[in-house]
């Protein structure tokens, strides 16, 4: 559940189909993606794009959060190489390694960044676009040798507009094609 206090209007007044925000100033953040670059909250400074948490070795929300921002931006040729950024919720599990994999089972194309840094640079983040990842175990029949973990925390998808600050939030269950006529009304601003 996002909470999104005083930034937020709701939708019913607005051309918009996700939440409104209007007091939000996003995060201030250095992380590397998955190839060692540095991406900044000023990297994608004067275009519109998208903000999203996911974990590598997530089996239940993040694939589908995945799959409706790829339905998205797939729509049209304007929208289908937009920059997305995905934050990790699991900084010690996604590696390199596990990103560029992910990038690779969802053929995801190289306007997709997948961030990670240091847990302490990604709290910041978390506590200014509202996720409160926990890390919880799952204990598996065959014992402790095979202990799985799983991360509950939201996805929210935010879109943020061409001067860096989130203009709307899209929660769970995603309507790709709302999202999509998100994307092309806040770039067209």
């Amino acid at each position: 559940m996002i909470l999104l206090l005083a930034s937020c209007m709701p939708t019913s007044n607005s051309d918009l189909y996700g939440t409104i925000l209007q007091n939000h100033n996003g995060s201030i953040f250095s992380l590397q993606d998955e190839n060692k670059l540095e991406v900044t909250n000023q990297t994608h400074m004067g275009k519109v794009h998208l903000i999203t948490f996911l974990f590598t070795n997530c089996t239940s929300l993040c694939p589908i959060v995945t799959s409706n921002i790829k339905q998205a931006i797939e729509k049209s040729e304007s929208t289908k190489n937009i920059p997305i950024l995905i934050i990790s919720v699991d900084p010690e599990g996604d590696s390199m390694e596990s990103r560029l994999a992910f990038k690779d089972r969802w053929e995801l194309n190289p306007n997709w960044s997948y961030l990670n840094g240091s847990e302490k640079a990604l709290q910041s983040i978390w506590s200014d676009f509202y996720v409160n990842p926990h890390q919880s175990a799952l204990e598996t029949l065959a014992g402790e040798s095979n202990r799985k973990y799983d991360v509950i925390h939201t996805s929210p998808v935010f879109v943020v507009a061409k001067d860096g600050r989130p203009a709307a939030v899209h929660t769970n269950p995603i309507q790709p094609t709302h999202l999509y006529k998100d994307i092309l009304t806040i770039s067209a601003r």
